[in-house]
């Protein structure tokens, strides 16, 4: 059913103070017939439909909504472009959403893109508080007057991500209890969607999807936990101490023991990327510890896992137990582009962000593992 049809006669027979029966009189209908009309459930005779436009004096295109259907179609494929990263690298991602958002600055969609790209252009630049104004004026829109809640938490989500950043920035005019004034704002676990579609269901079908889609976000999450928490000596910009890297060793083994219990077929779902970041990780630990042997099995580990996803197509098969007739989409689920490069990715940590000495680096063990990736088609 054309739903703009639907919105459109609801919409213009509100704006003539008109009742369901007004209408139906004028028109030599059922009150019935206009009802079904504005829930979308059926549409009127064809020949109806000049009537209708003339007596609303509109044009039958605008009745049916056919601009609206193209402008829908065109912000559709801006959403999809920004959120797949499949806009034109050239310009980059603030030219792309600010070309969106003059088009079509109603739309809040397309307002919350924005106001990520404002932000992510910030970090690149090195300066946070450039687009600071238009930022801060963006979101006041959304949470003023948008109307959905996913859109008015993806913006909040936003602002604090970005105020994190100002707190550590002169004159940033952010404190840290402003950030967690935010943080306490947002809903918690048993209100997320993951959670709910996990027994709200009533197909035994969902409720497994569902299900399956929660045990992969929270494992995704825990992860994410384990290793803030295993490397939170980060944050004081510090060299850890040694008794730091053994409890961050101790952790992320942990992890990956986890992982492999509940990943038995070896196909990480959402938590591919992780798991090799894990390897990567306990690699650059165990060679600061002085253990090279094991720092170089971690490595290699981490190569060969970077090399598997990147050569494994969009779509597998799951069959561990808790996703069997699961299917994982790369793109989708690991939020990944089809021309990214793991093993690109893993290079360039191992040579240049691992702090891995020059002599490590030079032994033959290390050398195999880069060329196990440079075998990679993507590099």
């Amino acid at each position: 059913m054309n739903h703009y049809f639907s919105e459109n006669i609801r919409r213009l027979r509100k704006e003539r103070d008109l009742t369901q029966e007004a209408l139906a009189d004028f028109l030599g209908v059922s009150f019935q017939a206009v009802s079904k009309w504005e829930r979308c459930e059926s549409y009127p005779d064809i020949e109806l439909l000049p009537k209708i436009a003339a007596f609303f004096g509109v044009s039958t295109d605008r009745l049916l909504g056919v601009d609206q259907a193209k402008s829908e179609e065109e912000i559709l494929a801006y959403i999809d472009k920004f959120d797949n990263g499949k806009y034109n690298s050239t310009d980059g991602t603030l030219a792309f959403m600010k070309e969106a958002f003059d088009r079509y600055p109603a739309d809040f969609r397309i307002l919350v893109r924005y106001m990520h790209a404002l932000i992510n252009d910030n970090i690149r630049s090195d300066d946070v508080l450039k687009n600071k104004k238009e930022i801060l004026s963006v979101y006041d829109r959304i949470q003023g007057f948008c109307t959905s809640d996913r859109i008015r938490m993806y913006a909040k989500n936003l602002l604090i991500h970005y105020y994190r950043t100002l707190v550590t920035v002169k004159n940033g005019g952010v404190t840290e209890q402003d950030v967690m004034h935010l943080i306490d704002e947002m809903p918690e676990i048993p209100d997320s969607k993951e959670y709910l579609m996990s027994y709200m269901p009533l197909d035994p079908a969902d409720v497994k999807k569902g299900c399956q889609k929660l045990f992969d976000s929270l494992l995704y999450y825990f992860d994410n936990a384990v290793s803030h928490y295993a490397r939170s000596y980060f944050l004081d910009g510090r060299e850890p101490t040694k008794q730091e890297i053994l409890e961050a060793v101790e952790a992320l083994e942990l992890m990956v023991s986890i992982f492999d219990s509940v990943y038995t077929d070896g196909n990480y779902g959402a938590c591919w990327k992780v798991a090799i970041y894990n390897y990567g990780y306990l690699g650059q630990y165990y060679h600061k510890l002085g253990d090279d042997a094991k720092a170089l099995a971690h490595l290699r580990k981490c190569a060969e896992l970077a090399k598997r996803f990147d050569t494994m197509p969009n779509l597998t098969e799951r069959t561990a137990l808790l996703f069997k007739g699961a299917t994982l989409n790369k793109q989708e689920d690991v939020a990944v582009l089809l021309d990214t490069s793991l093993c690109r990715t893993m290079t360039h940590h191992m040579l240049d962000n691992y702090p891995l000495s020059e002599e490590f680096k030079a032994k033959p063990e290390f050398q195999e593992i880069l060329r196990i990736m440079k075998q990679d088609p993507l590099i």
